[in-house]
């Protein structure tokens, strides 16, 4: 028989190429689906952006952080320096600020003076205080007992009266209110003051201000060393000369307190006052030997009720 002829089995190669479609399922698996490289590169770009939103989140909350300390600080309002003034019994001390506002002790006061981050703040411990206050951005304030006087460009004086204070405004304006928890005085509100006027709080008018209208020349006079009655009680005026004296003076009877004096009189000749009571009121003046003096009723002149002092300079 002859022999038959064996056709060969085709190539494996003959046979991907006679399957139709392979290579372009291939490409778009590849398009479809990214390589281990690509995949690779795609991880690490996230990874930094995320790190750069978080860098920026983080500066973002740092920048939010320092502006509310910033906030925090700002009304905190801290003290930056603090200086203790004082003026002895008789005495009387000038002080000029960094601002250039001039304060004057009268005697036996203390002030508590603060430069603080958004203020001039000052508190009246005792006795009394003028200010003259130079302009600044920082406001001008002073605490004294349950009130606060706030400057608007002017001079004042503020005194501690046996738990009253008295603000008289010599020049300008002022602003008048409660200090924070102030108790009955809380609802008192803020007042505005001109030169010519005074308010009286504390103790004496409990929850309100008692309005005053003074003489500023007088009331001011003090700081150029005078003191100025105009028909004032003598009981007043021994209050007054008290305070610049060690000893007590004492007033005996009613009608000789209700007695009127006027005058203009040096304050480093008080005692030069006290002695010339008697010449021009009915009255007699007694020392003691412990400094102290009483004014009492004279025995044999007739009562009247105002008489000026001769000027005692």
């Amino acid at each position: 028989m002859p022999a038959k002829s064996m056709t060969p089995p085709p190539a494996q190669g003959k046979q991907r190429d006679a399957v139709p479609g392979v290579e372009d399922l291939a490409e778009a698996l590849r398009q479809r689906f990214p390589s281990k490289d690509e995949l690779l590169a795609e991880a690490r770009a996230q990874t930094e952006a995320q790190a750069r939103r978080h860098r920026q989140l983080k500066r973002a909350a740092g920048g939010m952080l320092s502006v509310a300390a910033l906030a925090a600080l700002w009304w905190a309002d801290p003290v930056l320096q603090r200086q203790e003034l004082s003026a002895a019994l008789g005495a009387q001390v000038r002080h000029t600020m960094d601002d250039g506002s001039a304060i004057v002790l009268n005697t036996d006061s203390a002030l508590t003076l603060e430069q603080r981050l958004r203020t001039r703040s000052l508190v009246l411990q005792r006795g009394e205080a003028a200010f003259t206050v130079a302009p600044g951005w920082r406001p001008f304030i002073v605490r004294s007992g349950d009130i606060r006087v706030r400057d608007i460009g002017t001079a004042f004086t503020v005194r501690q009266i046996k738990g009253d204070t008295r603000v008289v405004v010599l020049e300008g304006m002022v602003e008048v209110s409660p200090w924070p928890g102030a108790g009955q005085l809380a609802q008192a509100g803020t007042v505005s003051l001109h030169a010519g006027q005074g308010l009286l709080a504390g103790s004496s008018v409990p929850g309100s201000y008692a309005m005053e209208r003074v003489d500023a020349l007088a009331a001011g006079a003090w700081r150029q060393g005078r003191l100025v009655f105009n028909g004032t009680r003598l009981d007043e005026v021994a209050a007054e000369v008290q305070r610049y004296r060690g000893g007590a003076v004492h007033i005996e009877g009613g009608d000789v307190a209700q007695l009127r004096v006027s005058g203009v009189y040096d304050i480093d000749r008080i005692e030069a006052l006290l002695d010339a009571l008697p010449q021009a009121l009915p009255v007699q003046v007694s020392r003691r030997a412990d400094g102290g003096v009483t004014i009492a009723a004279a025995r044999s002149r007739p009562a009247t009720s105002d008489r000026r002092l001769k000027k005692n300079r």
